[in-house]
């Protein structure tokens, strides 16, 4: 599977001397074995061997003569860091340091298991001086179809992994198994960075002018009301309408007219 983009960008956010991937530590003196080396011949955890060799529990890993290595494939590793935002340096370590158990255990042994009873495992996390409430300890509890589970012993812990297969194994100094994801301690895959607050809403601008009054509707009239007209009255009525007769002020401009026009007939006769 490839890498997604928030893997690459978590990669991208380690120092510039680790981007690209070391060679391979010489092993300790008295050790007879590499991690980064081993793992280097297994593609499908290519990853997790990133991450090992990032995180600098490998070479911590090589300083110790009997160990047993839990590996998830690529696509368990990119699941995790696409859930898990920025993850710090101390959460990163504390993470690979609980897959690395500081006793040899091979399928033979996980199968010789007591059954319902977890064994309590010693972590190379323990060895730091940070663990803290049993997160350097792993509960490991044979499964009822053959196998094992392993569980970080840290109350509260719910993400837990299955056994999958045996990978390789140098009996008595190392044991490397497939397991089906992380063992994750309470606490690593949720401690991202704070969150500013959003910034408020814009209000909005009140307006500049007032708005204006509603339509007001007219007032109604009163209806018209004809007089009524019976029907005798509409039998006797006349055909025609008479014209009207003549009102005062019309009067008094005829007559008007009248007698200036006879004052000046008066004063053309006196003219001849």
């Amino acid at each position: 599977m490839a890498p997604s983009i928030s893997l690459l960008v978590f990669l991208s956010l380690l120092p510039a001397a680790a981007v690209a991937a070391p060679s391979p530590p010489p092993p300790a003196a008295g050790n007879a074995f590499n991690v980064t080396e081993i793992l280097s011949r297994y593609p499908e955890f290519k990853l997790f061997n990133l991450l090992l060799s990032k995180s600098k529990v490998a070479p911590e890993v090589n300083r110790r003569s009997s160990i047993t290595l839990l590996v998830p494939d690529n696509s368990a590793v990119d699941w995790l860091l696409r859930r898990s935002a920025k993850m710090p340096r101390a959460a990163l370590v504390e993470l690979m340091s609980v897959h690395v158990a500081l006793d040899y255990i091979d399928a033979a042994k996980l199968a010789a298991l007591p059954r319902g009873q977890p064994t309590v495992v010693t972590t190379l996390f323990q060895t730091t001086g940070d663990a803290r409430n049993r997160t350097g300890f792993l509960n490991v509890t044979a499964a009822p179809r053959g196998g094992a589970v392993f569980v970080s012993a840290a109350p509260g812990s719910l993400v837990s992994a299955t056994f999958k297969r045996a990978v390789t194994a140098r009996p008595y100094n190392i044991s490397v198994l497939q397991i089906s994801n992380f063992v994750v301690p309470p606490g690593i895959i949720t401690r991202e960075p704070r969150r500013l607050p959003s910034p408020p809403a814009p209000r909005m601008r009140q307006m500049a002018t007032a708005p204006s009054p509603a339509p007001t509707m007219p007032p109604k009239l009163p209806p018209t009301t004809l007089p009524s007209t019976s029907e005798g009255d509409a039998a006797e009525a006349p055909d025609s309408a008479e014209a009207p007769a003549p009102s005062r002020g019309h009067m008094a401009q005829v007559t008007s007219w009248w007698i200036s026009a006879a004052a000046g007939m008066a004063c053309a006769l006196g003219l001849l």
